[in-house]
C-alpha cells in the first residue's frame, strides 16, 4: 500500500512540473547592440519584443495545464513565470526606447 502512495505521489510531482509553463525572457540590451544598431533596427527589434509580449498573453490563457497547475501550486508558478517573462520584456523596451531616443531617431518611441 505505501508503494502505491509514493508511487502516486511521484506521478503527481511529475504531471505538475510539466503543467508549468516556460515562456522564457527577453535579454538586456548588449554594449555592442547599443554602439551598432541602426533606427531600422531598433524599430525591428522593439516589434520582436511586442510579438514576444502578445506570445506570453495568448499563451497565458487558460488550458488544461492550467488545471494540473493549480492542483500542484495553485497556479502560483504560471503567475510568477509570466510575470517574469513580462518584466523582462517591458525592461528591454524601454531600453530600446531609450536607445532610439539617445540616436535621435524619426518618429517618437513607442
Amino acid at each position: 500500500m505505501k508503494i502505491y502512495t509514493l508511487v502516486a505521489i511521484l506521478i503527481f510531482v511529475a504531471l505538475q512540473g510539466c503543467a508549468t509553463k516556460h515562456y522564457g525572457r527577453q535579454g538586456q540590451l548588449t554594449a555592442y547592440e547599443k554602439e551598432t544598431m541602426t533606427c531600422r533596427e531598433i524599430d525591428l527589434e522593439m516589434a520582436k519584443v511586442r510579438g514576444f509580449i502578445d506570445h506570453v498573453n495568448k499563451e497565458s490563457e487558460f488550458s488544461g495545464k492550467d488545471v494540473l497547475a493549480i492542483l500542484g501550486d495553485l497556479g502560483i508558478g504560471n503567475s510568477l513565470e509570466k510575470s517574469a517573462a513580462i518584466e523582462s520584456a517591458n525592461n528591454r523596451l524601454d531600453l530600446l526606447r531609450d536607445l532610439k531616443s539617445s540616436k535621435k531617431c524619426a518618429g517618437t518611441p513607442s
